[in-house]
């Protein structure tokens, strides 16, 4: 099971206070998926993908940057 969390600025500004959103996922793919539907515009701030444990395996920010960290799968 992944958990998929969504960071956002609810109105566009990045002054504003961020707001998230949480999904569990049973597919790393399926997770991934979700947090790259959300990558474009001006609202998004972020996005991680966190395994059962907790451990972060997967990060995308607002810049498009992506990181992967297959040694916490």
């Amino acid at each position: 099971m992944y958990m998929g969390i969504r960071y956002f600025y609810p109105h566009g500004d990045e002054f504003e206070e961020m707001k998230s959103t949480v999904k569990e996922w049973k597919s790393l793919e399926k997770a991934k998926a979700y947090c790259e539907r959300y990558t474009g515009g001006c609202r998004f701030a972020g996005a991680s993908i966190e395994d059962e444990k907790g451990n972060i395996v997967y990060e995308i920010s607002d810049c498009g940057d992506i990181a992967e960290y297959p040694e916490a799968i």
